[in-house]
């Protein structure tokens, strides 16, 4: 049980190095959106590098961005999700329901993700797929890449919240604290 924190905790700050490292696109991102938005104002344009481009180059960052920090999210508990079935109760009860929603959601949702995103990124590879702009970005198969590689980020990030599941029920009392994820938090009890 031990090893599957060690695991976990692995995982989680590969995601965490990986987010913190994919996260300074914001600022180029930032850059990218201002300098698009004063040159359509003012109507001036770099030779080859028209709004067309720019926006979507905007569009390839924001997809980095998403794809780079989905598994963060998931690991710390940030995610979008229904919570109504889950508030008040025991930290216990949600962590079967996490545990049953990975099963039964999660991991079926990421690896069918994966096998199509997969096919998605290598065809526009294989053609040299590029924007349907005429002055557009080439290279369509990196931001479709990013897709790949952020749902292979978000499986690792399932699988490590489920580590910490399975020790978190099953585990010995001493190791449930260490094993708690975003969703269910359990003090450690005083020994007797």
């Amino acid at each position: 049980m031990e090893s599957m924190l060690g695991i976990s905790d692995a995982i989680n700050r590969v995601l965490g190095k990986i987010a913190m490292a994919v996260g300074w696109l914001f600022l180029v991102a930032t850059i990218v959106i201002i300098f698009d938005v004063l040159s359509r104002k003012f109507g001036y344009q770099i030779p080859g590098m028209g709004s067309t481009r720019l926006q979507e180059l905007e569009w390839h960052l924001h997809t980095a961005l998403f794809s780079f920090w989905i598994g963060v999210g998931y690991v710390r508990n940030t995610h979008v999700r229904i919570d109504v079935a889950v508030t008040g109760a025991k930290p216990r009860t949600q962590a079967w329901l996490e545990f049953i929603g990975c099963l039964i959601f999660a991991f079926p949702y990421t690896l069918i993700a994966i096998y199509f995103a997969w096919d998605f990124a290598a065809t526009a590879f294989i053609d040299m797929e590029g924007s349907e702009s005429a002055n557009g970005l080439p290279y369509r198969w990196i931001p479709k890449g990013f897709i790949l590689a952020g749902l292979v980020l978000l499986l690792l990030a399932v699988i490590s919240v489920f580590m910490r599941l399975i020790v978190f029920l099953y585990g010995p009392e001493r190791l449930r604290a260490a094993a708690s994820y975003g969703g269910a938090k359990v003090e450690p009890q005083a020994a007797s």
